[in-house]
Parts: C-alpha cells; sequence; structure tokens
C-alpha cells in the first residue's frame, strides 16, 4: 500500500515536472489548452445544472402541491 502510494506521488511530480517544461517550451499551446479546458469545464457544469434542475424541478412541484 506505501509503495503504491509512493509511486502515485511520484508520478505526479513527474506529470507537473513535465507539464510545467512543455509550458515554458511552448506557452501560446498552454494556453490555448487551458482556454480549451476551462470551454469544455463550462459546457460540461451547464449539462449538469440542466440536468439536475430537469430531475429536481418536479419533484418540488409535486411537494408543494401537497
Amino acid at each position: 500500500m506505501l509503495k503504491t502510494l509512493g509511486v502515485l506521488v511520484g508520478g505526479i511530480f513527474v506529470g507537473a515536472l513535465g507539464a510545467e517544461i512543455f509550458r515554458r517550451q511552448y506557452p501560446e499551446r498552454m494556453d490555448k489548452f487551458y482556454e480549451k479546458v476551462h470551454r469544455v469545464a463550462l459546457v460540461a457544469k451547464g449539462a449538469f445544472q440542466k440536468g439536475y434542475r430537469s430531475i429536481t424541478e418536479p419533484w418540488e412541484a409535486v411537494r408543494e402541491g401537497t
């Protein structure tokens, strides 16, 4: 268990180091990537909220009627 945790933390460190090196080499590519990730996150958040409202609103209407 401890060995697995060490490998996980080491992998996160190596990944973060690689991302930082890539960001310094290609800053405009990373900016475009961050922008795309931000857009995807906004769309996912909106879809989640729309789905959540579609499920909870009918239940609230039924509860208010009682």
